[in-house]
């Protein structure tokens, strides 16, 4: 079975699209013209736009698998499987840095100062506070406790997939080996993950070998021989004009002004907006809050952030956030992440070149493995979005690969690719690798656990959907 990726967000069954304007031609240069459109923007009310109501939490999404181990396609006739490469993002986490939280609290006490709040906003300030309170617990940057369950779930749904693998694994006395960026929170989430393998079959214990950081591999846009993407990220003058015209179109701003106008009052936001406020984060006093845009983008944070803590407190953010609004900023949030990160333009590759490393790591460990040189048939990685996002778009994943045309912009109404698809919270690829008698060793690879294809230009191998050599993946990659 092949699973067809839904190009949702947010919560199941729900569409993420943010309007559903008419195209533009396919030849119209980059414009504010381009973008999603919403009528009314001056005094919206609520479905005055044509939005979703709920969910719009981008690469905040928490995860959730696309398949259950009893639903898969069955390996051809002898073949029997033999290995497993797994590559997946941190689980859900709590705010990267004290920064959202405080800055947005130092906006409400200047409102409430000045007597301006509006009767939903007097409700946010004790929120924050435990906002903040709970972060002091958890951590700042590290995996909440949905985090931890979202890899110890995922891990007991692999062994559920393949217990052959890994009962043979515990008679051979073969080992488990397991990489994480060197970031604390994907170290956690590999820690989160080796307690569901154990959990789930307890003679594993004792087979796993202590994580090690691999940053070449699993932080690879940071690591030696990065500076052209690094530069691409700083200067490129087309991503950042695509970009900005998304950022800038007067649209973000009304946007903003609608979800502020809904806790602080009609002068207080003008102030804002106006440049009458400036407050700076405690922990890095880069980090500003000066105008309507940074007041809403740090509000869109909170509430994205939110839903991962779920284990520890329910916030109920969205009663704090208009739908209209965070559709909107989530469509921002969501072109920032496609040409920084994921496929971007059609006619470049340097925003996703970078996972070539990982997948070259993957097929090396698996070829090893089957040719007696590796004692470890399975292999966990656990990096960050920067990594799942381009790993997906290299490897042609269908929903989140699909670029543009330098001519055009990327719009959700006309484009698949949402954060929330290509890199939710713990997100992953895994390739299980199968082989027969004669010695020909067949991958399977999944995304969030559903079946997928290779990219279009790789061919399945005998009349099966999902199952390519493994000389096909060096082949049609360029390995």
């Amino acid at each position: 079975m092949v699973v067809a990726l839904a190009t949702g967000c947010g919560v199941e069954g729900e569409s993420p699209e943010v309007a559903s304007a008419p195209a533009n031609d396919p030849g119209t240069a980059l414009s504010a013209s381009t973008l999603p459109s919403c009528a009314g923007l001056e005094e919206p009310e609520p479905g005055s736009c044509v939005f979703e109501t709920t969910g719009h939490y981008t690469s905040k999404e928490p995860y959730r698998p696309l398949q259950t181990p009893d639903s898969y396609t069955a390996p051809p006739a002898g073949f029997t499987v033999q290995a497993v490469q797994h590559a997946a993002r941190h689980g859900s986490r709590a705010l990267s840095s004290a920064g959202d939280d405080d800055l947005m609290l130092q906006l409400w006490s200047q409102a409430r100062s000045e007597g301006a709040l509006t009767p939903l906003g007097e409700e946010l300030g004790p929120v924050l506070e435990e906002i903040i309170r709970v972060h002091e617990e958890v951590g700042y940057g590290l995996i909440s406790r949905l985090g931890e369950l979202e890899q110890e779930t995922t891990a007991a749904r692999m062994v559920e997939r393949h217990p052959e693998l890994f009962r043979s694994m515990v008679e051979r006395g073969d080992r488990i080996d397991w990489y994480h960026s060197g970031r604390d929170r994907a170290n956690q989430s590999g820690e989160a993950f080796i307690r569901g393998l154990v959990a789930a079959m307890p003679e594993l214990e004792g087979l796993v070998d202590p994580g090690e950081a691999s940053p070449e591999t699993l932080y690879f846009n940071a690591a030696e021989g990065s500076e052209g993407y690094r530069e691409y990220r700083a200067s490129d003058p087309r991503m950042r004009a695509a970009v900005e015209s998304i950022e800038e179109d007067p649209r973000t701003r009304s946007m903003a002004r609608l979800m502020l106008r809904q806790l602080f009052t009609e002068a207080f936001v003008e102030r804002l907006a106006d440049g009458g406020y400036r407050f700076e984060a405690r922990a890095d006093p880069d980090d500003v809050l000066a105008d309507e845009l940074d007041a809403a983008d740090v509000l869109f944070g909170l509430y994205s952030i939110g839903v991962g803590m779920t284990e520890e407190a329910d916030w109920a953010l969205g009663r704090f956030i208009h739908p209209e609004a965070v559709a909107w900023l989530a469509y921002v949030d969501d072109a920032g992440s496609f040409y920084g990160r994921g496929p971007g333009f059609s006619d470049q590759d340097i925003s996703y070149r970078g996972a070539e490393a990982l997948v070259r790591d993957m097929v090396e460990r698996v070829e090893a493995f089957l040719a007696g040189g590796s004692s470890h048939p399975v292999t966990v990685r656990f990096s960050h979005a920067q990594a799942l996002m381009p790993l997906a778009a290299y490897l042609g994943i269908e929903g989140s690969s699909e670029e543009v045309a330098p001519d055009q912009l990327y719009r959700y109404e006309t484009h698949p690719w949402r954060a929330a698809l290509a890199s939710p919270m713990s997100a992953n690829v895994q390739w299980d690798v199968y082989r027969n008698d004669p010695g020909v060793i067949l991958v399977r690879m999944l995304h969030q656990e559903g079946e997928i294809r290779f990219a279009p230009s790789c061919e399945p191998w005998g009349g099966t959907e999902t199952f390519y050599e493994l000389s096909e993946v060096r082949r049609c990659y360029g390995i």
